[in-house]
Order: structure tokens, then sequence, then C-alpha cells
């Protein structure tokens, strides 16, 4: 079972920045471990936010099966729904495992290979972009933007400004962590891939991070907290408005509109459980037809979570949606161990990057996501103290 747990979190640490394949094995390897702590688990010292995603959970699979008539796959989105159940059922495996298990040279393994995965996908992106050829993936690639190891710019970017803010997360905090990676090869990962994830030319990725640095404050110090997001935020737009058509892409921002408010008259035209979990898409081009709103070329998920929630699952979904995040952001805000400082600030970077981008619909981000949230639930200073 150790194994199983372990091996799991290490394919995470190997995986979230390079290959969805390997994902695909984490979730083949703590299912046992998830189905087992079932019966081991008291769910009443569950967090409440656990709750509200099983919640949203039902209601996803509600959504599909109340509108089975007009989903385009069938059933098969219920099977999606996965990402999201075992955001909950991972919670008790890893909580077991780090309450009996601690060992700090394992904490150093995984963040090991979780900072050189993200440093090979970025250095194989960098090259890609600069010859057209990416070494690693061993294809031809598109030199225009940086694209990791995924090959999907907006999958890898969203995922590196995840992987940033934790990154940042674990410098402010490196005179707890320091035994366990090097600071000078942490400072240098995190460097480089702020490189990586401007070369990414991802405004909402980009936007993700920055937003979400202010929020290290948060607690601590208010006026600093007040004071880094002014500058952060002038520094933006000063910096978006000097970036030339590398970031100003007037196009992009139409199609994204039109999805938008497609989204939006999906959820009025469906108010109650929406279109079904990830069937918005399939339906996007007829919504706007309909509703006479332009750029029918362009269809898809919504480009905002939020939106996507809402067009899907309607406000039933969007309630345990919103409850999650709001019971998740305070379960953090009350604690102030490593893992608590850290997932403050990443639900801001969730939130933020999921306005441009369905990050909540997309399988690659949702694994990053649901790992931070089930990691976040790991109270590591009851496990070791002064962590």
């Amino acid at each position: 079972m150790t194994l199983l747990i372990y091996g799991s979190m290490m394919v995470l640490a190997m995986g979230l920045l390079t290959s969805m394949s390997l994902l695909g094995l984490v979730h083949i390897l703590i299912t046992i471990p998830s189905l087992y702590f079932i019966k081991k688990t008291n769910f009443k010292e569950m967090p409440k936010s656990s709750w509200a995603l099983l919640g949203l959970c039902v209601v996803l699979i509600f959504s599909v099966i109340v509108n089975l008539g007009i989903m385009h796959d069938g059933l098969k989105p219920i099977l999606k729904v996965k990402y999201f159940l075992f955001g909950f059922l991972m919670i008790a495996p890893m909580s077991w495992y780090f309450k009996n298990y601690f060992n700090e040279k394992k904490i150093s393994y995984l963040l090991y290979v979780f900072c050189m995965a993200a440093l090979v996908a970025g250095i194989a992106g960098t090259i890609g972009r600069l010859t057209g050829y990416n070494p690693v993936s061993m294809r031809s690639v598109n030199m225009d933007r940086n694209a990791g190891l995924f090959g999907m710019i907006l999958n890898y970017a969203h995922n590196l400004a995840f992987f940033q803010i934790i990154a940042l997360g674990l410098i402010f905090s490196i005179n707890k962590i320091e035994r366990f990676i090097n600071k000078r090869f942490l400072y240098f990962v995190f460097i480089f891939n702020l490189y990586a994830l401007y070369t990414t030319l991802t405004r909402g990725a980009m936007l993700a991070f920055l937003a979400a640095v202010p929020f290290y404050f948060l607690r601590s110090n208010k006026k600093m907290f007040v004071g880094v997001m002014i500058l952060i935020t002038l520094g933006g737009y000063a910096g978006y408005k000097i970036s030339g058509p590398d970031l100003l892409r007037s196009g992009s921002d139409t199609e994204r509109v039109s999805q938008w408010k497609a989204a939006w008259a999906g959820f009025k035209e469906r108010p109650i459980f929406g279109y079904g979990y990830l069937n918005f898409e399939h339906h996007s081009k007829e919504i706007k037809i309909r509703n006479n709103i332009g750029t029918l070329e362009f269809n898809g998920h919504a480009h905002n979570s939020e939106l996507e929630i809402l067009a899907c699952t309607g406000v039933t979904g969007f309630i345990f949606y919103v409850t999650w995040i709001v019971t998740w952001f305070m379960e953090m805000y009350k604690r102030n161990d490593v893992l608590a400082k850290i997932g403050l600030p990443f639900i801001i970077a969730f939130l933020m990057s999921g306005l441009t981008q369905s990050t909540i619909a997309l399988g690659v981000n949702l694994f990053f996501i649901m790992a931070a949230y089930s990691f976040t639930q790991i109270n590591f200073k009851i496990i070791k103290e002064g962590f």
C-alpha cells in the first residue's frame, strides 16, 4: 500500500509538466489505496471542502444523465468525473502515508523530481521554440511559442504557472524546507521557468501567476499584500502595453469573448443542470447561431472555468463549485504550515487561470488542480513539528 501511494506521488511529480500518459498511471496506482481507505476513514473528520467537491461530482454525473438526449458522447463524460472524484479520494491515503511514514528523504526525492521534470520540460520547449525540433519528444514543433513537452501550449503554460506559484512558495519557506532541496537549485529552476513561462506567450497563465503572488502576504502582512498587488498590477499593465504583437492579440480576444457569450447564453437556456458535463463545447456553435453570436468558426469549451461550470451543470453545479473554492480557501487561511501557505495563492492562480481557459474541464490541468487540493489537505504541522 505504501509503495502504491508513494509511487502515485512520484509519477505525479514526473508527469504534471511532461506527460499526460504518465499522469494516467497515477489513477491506476492510487485506485487501490483510495478504495481501501474508504472503510478506514473517519468521514466526520474530512474537511468541509471535500464534501463540496464530492457534491460537485454527483452533480456532474447527474447533469449527464438528465441531458442524455442531447449528450454528444452519451454517458462517456461520466468517466471524466474521476478527476474530481480522486481529488476527494486521495486525501485519506496521502494523509495516512505522511502521518505514519513521514520520511525526509522521500519528500526530498519528490521535490527534486518535480523540479527536474519542470526544468526538462522548459529546456526542451525552449530548444523546440528556437530550432523547430523538440529533442525530448523528438518531433517538429511550432517555433512561435514554448509548448514544453505537452505540445499543447495552453496546457503547458497553465500547469507551468501552477508550478511557479508552488516554487515561489517553497522559496519563501526556504528556511523550513532547505533540508529537502538545495536552495540554489530551487532558485535556478524558478528563474529559468519564469523565462519559460514568458515564452509560452500565454497571457492567462502569466496573469494567473502574477495575480497569485500577493496572496503570499495576505495572512502575515496586509500592507505588504496591498503594496505587492498594486506593484504587480501597475507593472503587469505596463508590460502588457509595451509588449507588442506577441501579447496584444485582438483576434484571440474576440474568439474568447464569443465563447463567453455562448456559455452564458447556454446557461440561460438550461439554468438548472446546464447542457451536461463536457457537453457545452459540442453545442456552442448552435448556441451562437440561435443567439446571433459571431465567430462561428471558433468553437469548443467556454475558455472560462466558471462559465464552463454554468453552461455544463447550471446553477446547481455552480453552487457546489463555489462552495468548494470558498471552503478550501478558508481552510488554507486558517492554517499556518507550509502547504497551507502555498495552497492559498495556488487557489488564486487556479481561479485566475480559469478566467481565460477552462482549466476546470481539461484533464491535464485538472490533474494538477486536484493533486494540489489533495496535498493541501495534509496538515504537515501535525505530522512533523516545525514543518
